[in-house]
């Protein structure tokens, strides 16, 4: 476990965490009707308030971006990131649980339409628990130019992982609809 208080890891997690809520809040900002509407589909909030959120929530993921890039803002802004994800899944879970069908997570800043799955809410969970990571103390050494590269490889991988997960799970479904 001394591997995730590596200021090499902390950082990593920070950065990719703060890539993924800065790009997802600013494709929410740039299409706020699309966005307006896929929180429509999951019929979980009250009409009146549909909107107000489509307005706060990407500006939520902005704010937490920003804190996470922030080196000293690891626990400030691990909390409100795990919430936001945590939130994510829960709608996901609910919307499974009622029996809905949702053409369009919402999460995949317009590059694609994925369906709500299981699969989707423990990638959220995994995620948290990664922005969790960051609440602790990270071990007291200096990050060199060598952990620079380090950190730039994970970033990386980390990146290429995720979007690999997705892709594997928006096949799974694709391959569920084709055989039915």
């Amino acid at each position: 476990m001394e591997l995730l208080r590596d200021p090499v890891w902390l950082t990593a997690v920070s950065l990719g965490l703060a890539l993924l809520f800065g790009a997802a809040g600013w494709h929410k900002l740039r299409n706020r009707a699309g966005f307006s509407a896929i929180l429509q589909s999951y019929a979980l909030l009250p009409e009146r308030l549909v909107r107000p959120a489509a307005l706060l929530v990407p500006w939520l993921e902005l704010a937490a971006a920003a804190g996470l890039l922030i080196s000293s803002g690891y626990p400030l802004a691990a909390v409100p990131g795990a919430a936001l994800l945590l939130a994510y899944a829960a709608a996901m879970a609910l919307s499974l649980l009622k029996g809905r069908r949702i053409a369009d997570c919402g999460c995949h800043f317009g590059a694609q339409h994925q369906a709500v799955s299981a699969a989707l809410v423990w990638r959220n969970l995994l995620l948290s628990g990664l922005a969790l990571s960051l609440l602790q103390a990270p071990r007291s050494r200096e990050l060199g130019v060598y952990d620079g590269l380090v950190i730039a490889a994970v970033l990386l991988c980390g990146c290429v992982l995720y979007l690999l997960a997705n892709s594997l799970i928006a096949n799974q479904q694709t391959a569920r609809e084709l055989s039915l």
